[in-house]
């Protein structure tokens, strides 16, 4: 659900929950399975998520729902969503999975308040999983280098799977190519940026040294001029000062003191106060970590800014997104390089998908 935006498109997008639960009444199929994003339980007060399970309800459905975490289930990636299952008149309703694999604990609130009532899922492992958690190492330790813009769309692997994920992944044909290990081909200023970002765990913007350098397209970037008083954060240990616009030190924002074409982005030492310090863009992935939110468009200044190789000056590729979904490396995707990104961004997890598949099995087969 688009939370935030009332465009036609976002209207479209969020028609779409009544559109399939339309089919559901129309088909009446045996089982019925929605996933959203997790803040579908606080949209509009929760009021769509009622009249979702209502709407099932008055169909004569059965229906629960709970919030799952991706990771849980063998993908190296931090993803919470919420998953409506429903059963018709005389079948079992599915239980929600047990997870199969430990995972961040921060990441692992599966609650959800409504009305000010809280509601759990049938899990019982919290804290505990017969696996442990599957990293960035274990995902795509395997790929070959690249560098900003590879753009052929089959190469050898160059190396064999180094972990059980990478074994499940990779084709059974020992002959077969790797592909769509393609990335997106960045501007010159930010891939400067980039390839200036140390390869150091938790590295982001704020890593980045204020000084002029020379572009891929001949050009020379300019340094960063900090001109005003920072109220909040005083001056450095050394003296110098820290705003970068009038509104650092309590005065009116200015057109006049935009800065461009330097390697430091203005606008992010310009907010940073009211933002947290803008962490985590322009960052690295971690190999012993898991990638954030999978997103439909990798950008390093974006609402997942962290989107990095650990070790390479790009952006994650088409292959290494879908090896953070769980997608096998035979699974084919369409279109551009932006187009593939959205597919892999929008998608359920196969895994995840696969869990709950086996419990609407059991529950199936439970009812015959």
């Amino acid at each position: 659900m688009n939370r935030f935006n009332s465009r036609e498109y976002s209207n479209f997008k969020n028609s779409l929950v009544a559109s399939y639960l339309s089919f559901c009444d129309y088909y009446r199929p045996k089982y019925f399975i929605l996933e959203n994003v997790r803040n579908f339980v606080a949209f509009k007060k929760g009021m769509v998520l009622k009249l979702t399970l209502r709407t099932l309800l008055d169909m004569g459905y059965q229906c629960t729902f709970g919030v799952l975490q991706a990771g849980n289930y063998g993908v190296p990636q931090t993803r919470r969503r919420l998953i409506i299952l429903a059963a018709a008149p005389g079948y079992r309703l599915p239980s929600y999975p047990e997870p199969t694999h430990v995972f961040s604990r921060r990441a692992c609130s599966l609650t959800t308040t409504i009305d000010g009532k809280r509601f759990l899922s049938n899990i019982q492992w919290d804290e505990s999983a017969p696996r442990r958690t599957c990293t960035i190492q274990d995902a795509m330790s395997d790929l070959p280098q690249i560098c900003n813009g590879a753009n052929k769309i089959e190469i050898e692997y160059g190396s064999m799977p180094e972990t059980y994920f990478q074994r499940m992944v990779r084709s059974r044909d020992e002959s077969a190519k790797l592909r769509d290990h393609i990335c997106k081909n960045m501007a010159p200023l930010i891939q400067a940026r980039i390839t200036r970002i140390p390869n150091t765990p938790g590295s982001d913007w704020r890593d980045l040294p204020n000084i002029s350098v020379m572009l891929s397209d001949g050009t020379k970037c300019k340094v960063l001029q900090y001109r005003y008083e920072d109220k909040k954060n005083g001056r450095s240990s050394r003296g110098a000062l820290r705003g970068v616009c009038a509104c650092a030190a309590g005065g009116t924002c200015s057109p006049h003191d935009k800065q461009e074409n330097t390697l430091i982005p203005w606008c992010l030492p310009h907010t940073a106060n009211r933002h947290n310090n803008w962490a985590g863009l322009y960052g690295r992935i971690s190999w012993d970590g898991y990638f954030s939110t999978t997103v439909t468009d990798p950008e390093p200044m974006g609402k997942q800014g962290r989107v990095l190789h650990p070790a390479q000056h790009r952006v994650v590729s088409v292959r290494e997104c879908a090896r953070s979904q769980g997608f096998r490396d035979t699974y084919l995707f369409a279109g551009s390089v932006q187009d593939k990104h959205r597919q892999i961004g929008n998608a359920v997890p196969p895994p995840l998908g696969m869990a709950l598949g086996r419990e609407i099995k059991k529950a199936l087969s439970a009812s015959q």
